[in-house]
């Protein structure tokens, strides 16, 4: 107790600033650090499961127009890819009406095969007895 009297009030006010510091920033810092963490490695956890689900690969691809127009006619029987501003392409796929399930799965799968997002909105025009779909696809 006597220690503490000899100690200058400079020292005192650091000492509890410092603790004030510790209690208001580090630990709850820390705390949402953690918290972030375990989310993280949840939706990690999520991917991995939805990869072995669904069968494909989380490592997708870079976005070469060549390979995913040779991917796309695979299942579509008609596909076309051109390039417009900002590195994005403009993509239609004509496929027969019965084949709405195969394209959904196709669009579910897309993201994680290359490493594109969809931007705008889905166009579906309906051509007799096919139907033709216009998007907007833009590489990371």
């Amino acid at each position: 107790m006597k220690k503490l009297k000899t100690i200058s009030p400079m020292t005192k006010i650091l000492f509890l600033v410092s603790l004030l510091v510790l209690l208001l920033w580090v630990i709850p810092t820390m705390v949402s650090f953690y918290k972030k963490e375990k989310t993280y490695n949840s939706k990690v956890q999520k991917l991995t499961v939805l990869d072995k689900r669904e069968g494909t690969r989380v490592e997708a691809k870079a976005f070469h127009v060549g390979m995913f127009k040779k991917d796309a006619e695979r299942y579509f029987s008609s596909v076309e890819v051109n390039s417009i501003d900002n590195n994005a392409y403009a993509v239609e796929i004509v496929m027969e009406k019965s084949q709405i399930s195969t394209f959904n799965a196709f669009l579910k799968k897309i993201s994680l095969e290359y490493l594109i997002g969809i931007e705008d909105n889905l166009i579906f025009k309906d051509v007799n007895d096919s139907m033709s779909v216009k998007m907007v696809l833009e590489p990371y």
